[in-house]
Formats: C-alpha cells, structure tokens, sequence
C-alpha cells in the first residue's frame, strides 16, 4: 500500500494543476515545442495577413474586378514635366550635387579608356561587315558598356558603389527636404551629413534588387556564349533581332518585378524603417497598380535615350572624325551623362512615390470587406417604428 501511495504521490508532482506532464525530462521538449510553434504561429499571421492585403493569388486568375486600383497621376509627358521643372527650379541645388558627385567620381572610379575605345573604332572602320548605321551602333553601344573604368580593383569597386548608395540617399534626402516646403533652407552640405544614416538598410534593399536582376543576367550572359560560339550571327540578321527582342521582354519582365523594390528604395530612407520592412510596404503600396507603375518606369527611360542619343552620338562623330587618342571626348561625356541620368532616376522615382502615397486607395479586395454591419433584429424593430 505504501508503495501505490509513492507512486500516485510522485505522479501527482510531476503534473501540475492543469493536468499537463511536469517531470524535468519532458520540458527542454516542451520548450522547443512553444519555440516551433510560436514560429509557425508568426508565419502563418503573415501569410495571413498578406492574403488579406493583396488580392492576387498564385497560379491563379484574378478577376479583373479585384485588380483594378486608382491612381491619380499626371499624364506620361505632364509628369516628365513635372520632373523637369522641379530640377530646373533647384537647379542651383543640383549644380552643387553634379560638380560634387562628379569630383568625387572621377577620384575614386576614373574615366573609360580612350586606348581602348579608339582601338575598337579602328576595328571597325577596317572591318567590312560594319558598315552605315550598323557601325555607329556598334560604336554607341561600346560608348556605353565601357563608360566606367576597367582598371579598378576590387577596393575601389567597394568605394564606388559605396559612393553611388550614398550619392542616392543625398538626392533623396534633398527631395524629400525640397518638397516638404523647405527649399530656400537646404543646403548641399546639410545632405552630406544627414543622408548617410540608412545606408545599411539601403545595402539591403539593393542586395534583393540584384537578386531579383539575376534572371535578365543568366539570360545576357546565354546570349552572348551563344554569340561567340557563332550560332548567331552578330549583324543584322534574323536571329539576332529574335535574340534581342527576348532579352528585351526579360527586362520588361525583370522590370515588372522589380518596380516594388525601386519604391523601397525611397521608403527605407525614412528613419527607423528596416530594409524588409520597406519590401512590404512598397508591395502594399503598389499592388493592384504594378503594370501602371512599370509603363511609368519605361517611360522614364525615354528622355535618358533621347539624351544620350542628342549628346553621345555627336560626340563619337567628332572623335571618329578627328581620330582622336590622346583626348578622352567619349569617356567624358559617358561619364556625365551616367552623372545626369542617375539624377533624373532618382529624382523621378522619388516623385512617382510621392504620388502614390498622396492616393492611399486600398485594394480593391479591401474595400469589398468593408461591409456594413448586419442589422440587428432590435434595430430593424426600432426602424420600422
């Protein structure tokens, strides 16, 4: 008898008031448990939560009456305008930022070669397959591809893209100070300082925008082992066009992707903000409005050719024409229209998400759920008296 009474004592020690198994084997087990649990607790709040923000649905058709999203904008060519106007009104302002950015540049990143831009001009011109405007196009599109340095190593590679984040959070912290009505009290020297705190969570952001470019890459880098195999022929031919307009429709597409990460970048400058913290809101702001905001992001590439096209292919005329080797014209004007174009995107973008937050419209999903609530049967009673 002794011994049952011992064993119903010990049992009842080793399980607590609730009936649940207390013995010290059994609790490194339950803590782990707690910990998966609480884990699969979040995430599935999150999926949740994600469903209930975002009307689309994987593998699945949305119906177009839950993708339709406002959006009061300008017009394409209003908004370029707009654009404009607000760099020529602060033109002073961003005369301090080019001269600045492009000193800094210059000392840590350098010029493109002229040895090595004048010996493919020269290739070229004694080349008989290149001939009209297949030459010039070539040309154009060498200019281009090596507008920066090839002779950096791998610290200064570091430095330059450290210098570009930094010199994108100083232009968004001037847009954000100009177009918050402070404009005759900002100076350069006030960005320079107060810009470079989130600089580690803009790292992040664009770490996940080089991660969502790796598609476009593997597809460039197929086209050109394809190219220099010889299965496609490097003129103007009918493979080649096909090529090229599959590597355009994966940059349309990498573009469509990416659009909400391109807004994250100006929303992660906000103080306090972390980088996925950003990724989220960005997506929220922009669902339902993707394919708007891509058209708008193309659009803005359309002055930057224009520009580069009214003021690089004159200046491969003059060098073609004098033979120049000694004088680095193309590097040059390579390296300030880079200069101009990363100014007119930043400033661009920035404006674009001004306007979206300015229309905080929900989804369209969310605002089916926001129903009335049911009328009671007192109410209704009520009512009727």
């Amino acid at each position: 008898m002794t011994d049952k009474a011992n064993h119903k004592s010990k049992t009842a020690a080793e399980t607590d008031q609730t009936g649940k198994i207390n013995h010290p084997f059994f609790r490194p087990l339950f803590a782990i448990g707690r910990f998966f649990r609480n884990i699969g607790r979040k995430i599935g709040g999150r999926v949740r939560g994600l469903l209930a923000r975002r009307p689309h649905r994987s593998f699945y058709l949305t119906p177009r009456h839950d993708t339709r999203r406002s959006l009061k904008i300008d017009s394409y060519g209003g908004f370029s305008l707009r654009v404009w106007r607000m760099i020529r009104k602060n033109r002073r302002l961003f005369i301090k930022y080019f001269i600045f950015y492009a000193i800094a540049s210059f000392f840590i990143v350098g010029l493109a070669s002229q040895e090595n831009f004048a010996a493919f001009r020269e290739a070229i011109g004694n080349s008989a397959s290149y001939e009209g405007i297949t030459k010039w196009v070539s040309l154009f599109s060498n200019a281009i591809a090596s507008g920066g340095s090839s002779t950096l190593d791998s610290s200064q590679q570091i430095l330059s893209g450290i210098l570009f984040l930094y010199g994108w959070l100083t232009i968004v912290w001037l847009l954000r100070t100009l177009m918050r009505g402070d404009g005759e009290k900002v100076k350069l020297r006030d960005g320079l300082y107060s810009a470079g705190s989130p600089i580690l969570s803009t790292l992040a952001v664009a770490l996940v925008i080089v991660v969502q470019l790796l598609p476009l890459g593997l597809v460039t880098i197929a086209y050109t082992s394809i190219t220099a195999v010889g299965w496609i022929n490097t003129g103007i031919a009918i493979e080649n066009m096909a090529a090229w307009c599959a590597l355009v429709v994966a940059a349309v597409l990498t573009l469509y992707w990416i659009s909400s990460s391109l807004i994250a970048l100006i929303i992660v400058t906000l103080p306090g903000t972390y980088p996925f913290v950003a990724i989220r809101a960005a997506g929220d702001l922009i669902v339902g409005r993707r394919l708007k905001l891509t058209l708008r992001l193309l659009f803005m590439m359309l002055p930057v050719a224009l520009l580069w096209l009214l003021i690089l292919m004159p200046a491969i005329f003059v060098d073609s024409w004098l033979k120049l080797t000694w004088f680095p014209l193309v590097p040059i004007v390579v390296f300030l229209l880079g200069i101009l174009t990363m100014m007119w995107i930043a400033t661009y973008i920035y404006m674009l998400y001004r306007q979206i937050v300015d229309d905080p419209t929900p989804p369209v999903r969310l605002q089916k759920s926001r129903k009335p609530a049911k009328m009671t049967k007192k109410s209704t009673s009520h009512k009727n008296k």
